[in-house]
């Protein structure tokens, strides 16, 4: 047994990270303002195509923000893709605004487009936005869903937070939107301890930028004339972001090649999807499905992290959760029996190939006994 934890995916970081942060710290910019946090969203800015980055200090302020600017108020409808983290909900509640929850389709675990069309075609009372996460860095089928929500006139958020470097016709997601999110959590591919960033339009940067530092209008003195956030990311970490973007190649590469160390040698009751045509996927977290005859994710969770593995199930639809019971669900509960078979397993960049060995080995053991 190991010695120590193989957790799920924890950062990779050495003395680049040092040395930027060293660097920072000397530059006296200890604010959220200054040259490491300019340069830290000209990075982001050339991966998205030239759209304007507003780097903030989490993906859940990101995704708060990009509703406040998409002028969604109280009363308002949301349409969110059911699979995925807390954050989706959560941002439109701190609005009063009201989630309507959409389920997935089978080949991205992503937002059904065939679901959201007929949606917009039969509701009452048409959506203001609609969030869209692709999931575990694999693209949702964001083509169709912006055709859709443009002929609908309705606000599209894309929720790339899990996707920095997975791209959708060789272009970067989270730039297709009328916003993009991106997270920099510890777990994340890139990370800034903590952090996260806006996709969008120059003069919703501006806008933004205002709302996220406290949105003082007077240039002297103190005046606030509206509600402003203190949501803008921290210089020093940005100077560890632009160490942690160097890298991002070979963490994109390492983490593909920890899903394919899975997909060749995990046991035959455990399924990996491949990666749907036209897309790159990051492979942020190698998510296989359990066969409906075998253990449940949870009795498999529970022995690997007896074997000091963390393992973690997937995300539970947010539709299940008790603080959104009271809201609608549109779909086939697809995302159910997803979430009902499947689970995360390690794969962070920093995994050894002896560690990939132990955890596989384990594994196989377990689901090798479990059918005996």
């Amino acid at each position: 047994m190991k010695d120590k934890m193989i957790y799920l995916s924890p950062p990779n970081m050495g003395d680049r990270e040092r040395a930027l942060l060293s660097e920072a710290i000397d530059s006296g910019w200890a604010a959220p303002v200054g040259p490491q946090l300019d340069l830290f969203e000209k990075k982001l800015e050339t991966l998205v195509e030239n759209r304007r980055a507003l780097a903030l200090n989490s993906g859940t302020s990101s995704l708060h923000l990009a509703l406040v600017l998409s002028g969604i108020q109280m009363g308002d409808d949301v349409i969110v893709g059911t699979f995925t983290f807390a954050a989706c909900g959560n941002a439109v509640l701190y609005l009063g605004a009201t989630p309507v929850f959409m389920d997935s389709e089978k080949e991205t675990w992503n937002l059904d487009p065939d679901i959201l069309l007929d949606y917009l075609n039969t509701c009452d009372k048409k959506p203001r936005a609609v969030i869209v996460t692709h999931l575990y860095g694999v693209p949702a089928k964001i083509d169709r869903i912006k055709t859709i929500c443009e002929e609908n006139e309705v606000t599209l958020i894309e929720d790339a937070a899990e996707a920095i470097g997975s791209r959708f016709e060789d272009r970067q997601v989270g730039a297709f939107g009328d916003y993009g999110i991106f997270s920099f959590n510890g777990n994340k591919l890139v990370t800034t301890s903590g952090g996260g960033a806006i996709i969008c339009a120059n003069e919703d940067y501006e806008r933004g930028l205002h709302l996220a530092t406290q949105a003082n209008s007077d240039e002297i003195g103190y005046d606030h004339s509206e509600i402003g956030y203190n949501y803008r990311l921290s210089n020093l970490l940005a100077g560890v972001g632009l160490a942690q973007f160097e890298k991002l190649d070979v963490f994109v590469r390492r983490k593909r090649e920890i899903f394919q160390y899975y997909q060749t040698n995990l046991h035959s009751s455990l399924h990996l999807a491949s990666e749907p045509q036209g897309t790159f996927c990051n492979r942020w977290l190698t998510t296989p499905l359990l066969e409906e005859t075998t253990c449940s994710p949870l009795e498999l969770v529970r022995f690997l992290k007896d074997k000091k593995i963390h393992a973690r199930p997937l995300w539970k639809p947010l539709h299940l959760h008790k603080v959104y019971s009271n809201f609608s669900f549109v779909g086939d509960r697809i995302a159910e029996g997803i979430y009902e078979r499947g689970l995360c397993l390690p794969s962070g960049t920093g995994l050894s190939d002896d560690d990939l060995a132990y955890i596989v080995s384990q594994i196989n053991s377990y689901l090798s006994s479990s059918r005996s």
